[in-house]
């Protein structure tokens, strides 16, 4: 084993890091760990009764403030977030939803504009409010169309030549300057355009192109006036990317290389004051900047997953997030703040599906061909979600005798991951002028209930519907208006189309077409090839294909038809509500068998239960489908309807749908996610480094690579679990025992796979001991060249770092001895050895030596120098020695009669002299001495003996 395992990663693994944090089945999450789901639902649940409340209480609608928030929870209920969660005002999140949007809908004036306090700020208002209404429209409900349609159509006669939208309300930051206004209305016309006939949508297209032709005209513009056109401020670059986002690619991808740049310019600024955006690019980073930022760069196609910038301004905005769910709870206007963290944060769910189509979206058939014709269109379908799911694709739409076929019915997707699928279109022989077969394809997502895209292709025959010509009026005959119509039953549409000039009637074939909307989906399309001029079309409400209830846009568009004599017939458009009830029987009874969110066995035996849910019912069908692939048919056991089989599995993320059917038509589909890791989690161990010397306690640093939850332990002792998998792990590690040992660290992920890495220190929690000789005050004389020799000996379990002075020396481990010598200086020498061991511990020692060169001095006390003396007398001297001891000494007179001396307890040394042995005269008595180190000397006195 070592300290570093390879790993090779997996295609799923950039975006499987954010599946595991969705889905910890074996790890329990800290309760300060937020997700961003939770995040998310937290944020929304406090902003629909905030909004709803204030609504309420001011009994008005404010420029921005329902306008902004019905978006965010349209998109936040489209990825997939609980709508159904009750919401501090006692109601659920989508009853807020709807009654905010209500509102909006009820201020709206006839002329389809709206005015603050009846009065004041029209663009912005209107902005606003047509802005909510594109999100309800696009992912809520169509109820509302009209009410879109009839904004769109006052925002064309209000757009400038330069193609902006001016602001009208000085609201710094929510509305400041021309930009952000601007790309609001672009949003609402571009969903509009969806809810029209053809003459219509090209007007709202060339609204449109000339919008998006503003907006990339002044990326660089830095004027920052609230009414100016420039984008200097982080929140206008973002809304510019909402504004062609909703535009579409433009010509060559014009918008879209436009919308790349802004994001890789948000991107690049630095973070200041925390890790969002400021709303400079130089500012603190700020709740309001950082929420519509992180809104732009989700539709900009960036990834929390693969974008540290991205990932680290929404973990900063969730550290914001109050614990009501709102952010700044100081603020009077915390709305604004809250609402764009929101509309951020809900750009990112568990569940969300993006279709679009590649390449054309319109083809054209040629007419009276003799032979079938067929054209074949590619859709991309993207996993926007954090969670792997299967999508159901469905086609609705065409003309009578006209089939859309898909190339496969599901269709499998890891975590951010997409795919392409393609619809063939087919036409009978020899088709008539003037025909429009719009198809729409969908997706719809197996993991959550109500999340779904889709996506329009268009197949005509020529010429094209007339953008120039007469006026008509759509009328529909049926159902009528606030009709009801239930799924799993069958209804005829019907419409009538009437010349504006001269109310004529407009009678087929070759007059164009009608084609019939249900909550925006294009049910199918009639020619009225037997004249009657009635079109016509029966809708077959399959409970297997149909999901939206309620009321819902019901309209008829008339494509408009071009003539061989002029003048041409426009196309029109007749919207009226049709109320839809649910199945009204209980669908089958699904279970899924519970499973482990991660495994490493590829296969597995998946289990449930089907049964039915009706009395009366029976199980017609039951089959499990493995990540999108052709179901496999099992029979519900009698008794309780339990089902089983082996399945075989895919390593990455992995999808298993339980599907029963019974005999009323009512279908359940149950789905669990779970991933196949076989890979082991890589272990670098960054400190202590291999062989590295550690005292008897060490914190242990080990760096994870894993993208399920993962629990790391170190020396069996300290366990850490790190929820995203990948991370730091920090351990402090007790080693009793000296010398080398391994330190063990073992890392095992979610599905079992196992990592062990071990790194080998060796211990020393002890410090050197350090010995000298000579030993501490040693005293020396005189020696050659004033050197010593010198011996320092050194007791280690680690190798050891001597220094002396200048002179440096290496002993092993275990210890040594260093032999050197020190040059003396006369006195007292210090000297200072540090010994350090291998883990950095160092011993210093202080060493004297005494060093002597001088002989003692001598002092005569008796007889006192010069005196007189007689008989016998005792010679006393006191002798001194600077540095040593006084080892000997002794007296003579006159140079001979050497006698010992004697030391006394005062310290002084004596000896007799009978002066009688003199002549009278002067004499020497000569102190002869010698010190411990051998330093020797004589000292003469003179004295006078006088005994006649």
């Amino acid at each position: 084993m070592s300290s570093a395992v390879s790993r090779s990663s997996p295609r799923w693994a950039a975006r499987l890091v954010m599946f595991a944090v969705m889905v910890l089945s074996a790890f329990s999450l800290p309760a300060a760990a937020a997700t961003n789901t939770e995040a998310t639902q937290k944020a929304i649940q406090f902003l629909s009764a905030d909004v709803a409340n204030w609504t309420t209480h001011e009994n008005c609608i404010a420029c921005h403030r329902q306008g902004a928030a019905v978006f965010g929870l349209s998109s936040a209920k489209a990825n997939g977030y609980n709508m159904a969660q009750t919401a501090s005002n006692g109601r659920t999140l989508q009853q807020n939803l709807d009654a905010i949007t209500a509102r909006i809908k009820t201020d709206q004036l006839p002329s389809g504009h709206w005015l603050y306090q009846g009065a004041s700020f029209p663009n912005s208002k209107t902005g606003w409010a047509s802005f909510g209404l594109a999100g309800f429209d696009q992912y809520v409900s169509t109820q509302y169309s009209s009410a879109l349609v009839m904004a769109a159509n006052w925002a064309l006669g209000t757009q400038q030549s330069s193609g902006r939208w001016n602001e009208d309300h000085d609201g710094s930051p929510v509305n400041h300057g021309n930009v952000p206004i601007t790309a609001r209305y672009i949003v609402s016309l571009a969903q509009a355009k969806q809810r029209v006939d053809p003459a219509k949508a090209a007007q709202y297209q060339a609204a449109i192109d000339k919008a998006a032709a503003y907006l990339r005209a002044n990326i660089n513009t830095a004027t920052t006036g609230v009414f100016d056109d420039g984008m200097p401020y982080t929140f206008q670059k973002s809304w510019a990317i909402v504004g062609l986002k909703a535009a579409g690619p433009g010509a060559n991808g014009v918008n879209s290389t436009t919308i790349q740049t802004l994001a890789n310019q948000l991107i690049a600024m630095p973070a200041v004051s925390g890790k969002g955006w400021g709303r400079l690019p130089t500012g603190a980073s700020d709740d309001f900047a950082t929420g519509i930022a992180v809104y732009a760069l989700c539709l900009a196609g960036k990834e929390p997953a693969s974008n540290a910038r991205l990932f680290n301004a929404i973990e900063w905005l969730k550290t914001k997030q109050a614990a009501d769910g709102g952010w700044e709870p100081g603020s009077a206007a915390r709305d604004i703040p809250t609402t764009f963290a929101s509309l951020g944060l809900a750009c990112f769910g568990d569940f969300s599906v993006e279709v679009s189509v590649v390449g054309e979206d319109t083809k054209m058939f040629p007419i009276s061909n003799p032979a079938p014709q067929e054209t074949t269109y590619t859709l991309k379908v993207k996993n926007h979600g954090y969670q792997a799911d299967t999508y159901t694709l469905s086609t609705a739409g065409g003309l009578p005798g006209w089939t859309a076929t898909l190339s496969r019915p599901t269709v499998f997707l890891a975590a951010g991951a997409e795919s392409t699928v393609t619809v063939t279109v087919r036409a009978p022989v020899n088709l008539l002028p003037s025909l429009l077969s719009e198809v729409t394809v969908t997706a719809a997502s197996g993991g959550a209930v109500g999340v779904s895209a889709s996506a329009r292709v268009r197949t005509y025959t020529p010429p094209e519907p007339p953008v120039t010509g007469v006026a008509t009026t759509t009328t529909i005959l049926s159902p009528a208006a606030n009709a009801s119509v239930t799924i799993g039953n069958q209804t005829t549409l019907t419409a009538r189309v009437r010349n504006a000039s001269t109310n004529a009637v407009v009678t087929g074939p070759r007059k164009g077409v009608v084609t019939f909307f249900v909550a925006g989906v294009a049910i199918g399309a009639d020619d009225d090839a037997n004249g009657d001029g009635v079109f016509s079309l029966e809708w077959n409400i399959a409970t297997d294909r149909w999901s939206a209830t309620g009321a819902q846009d019901f309209r008829a568009v008339y494509s408009g038809v071009t003539l061989d004599t002029p003048p041409n017939l426009l196309g029109s458009t007749a919207a009226q509500t049709l109320v839809i009830n649910p199945y009204p029987y209980t669908a089958p009874e699904v279970i899924m068998g519970n499973q482990p969110a991660f495994i490493r066995e590829t296969t597995l035996n998946a289990w449930g239960f089907v049964k039915p849910a009706t009395n009366g019912a029976f199980i017609t069908y039951a089959a499990f489908i493995v990540n999108g692939g052709a179901p496999v048919v099992v029979n519900p056991e009698l008794s309780g309807g339990l089902v089983y089989v082996p399945v075989e599995l895919v390593e990455g993320p992995n999808i298993i749908q339980l599907t029963g059917r019974d005999n009323l038509g009512g279908i359940t589909t149950k789905q669990i996610n779970l991933t196949v890791d076989r890979v082991p989690p890589v272990i670098t161990i960054q400190s202590p480094v291999q062989g590295q010397v550690v005292g008897g306690l060490v914190d242990v640093i080990s760096q994870i690579d894993e993208q399920t939850p993962t629990r790391v332990e170190t020396q069996w002792v300290n366990t850490t679990l790190l929820e995203f998998g990948t991370g730091s792990v920090t351990h402090p590690v007790s080693l009793p025992n000296f010398g080398e040992q391994g330190i063990l660290v073992r890392a095992t992920d979610s599905a079992n796979n196992v990592t062990e890495a071990v790194v080998h220190v060796f211990v020393d929690s002890g410090t050197p001991t350090v010995t000298t000789d000579p030993a501490d005050g040693a005293t020396f004389g005189p020696r050659a060249n004033n050197t010593l020799p010198y011996v320092i000996r050194v007791s280690s379990v680690s190798a050891t770092t001597v220094k002396l002075g200048n002179q440096q020396f290496q002993l092993p481990r275990g210890g040594g001895e260093i032999q050197t010598s020190v040059t003396l200086a006369s006195g007292v020498n210090t000297l200072t050895i540090d010994a350090t061991n291998e883990a950095g511990r160092t011993t210093r020692t202080t060493r004297t030596v005494r060093y002597d060169t001088q002989a003692p001095t001598a002092t005569l006390v008796t007889p006192a120098p010069g005196s007189t003396v007689g008989g016998v007398v005792t010679l006393t001297a006191r002798v001194t020695d600077a540095l040593s001891s006084i080892k000997n000494v002794a007296f003579t007179r006159d140079g001979s009669g050497i006698r010992a001396g004697t030391l006394q307890t005062n310290g002084t040394w004596t000896a007799e002299l009978d002066t009688r042995e003199l002549l009278d005269g002067t004499h020497t008595v000569d102190v002869w001495m010698t010190d411990a180190v051998d330093n020797f000397v004589i000292q003469s006195f003179s004295f006078t003996v006088k005994n006649n």
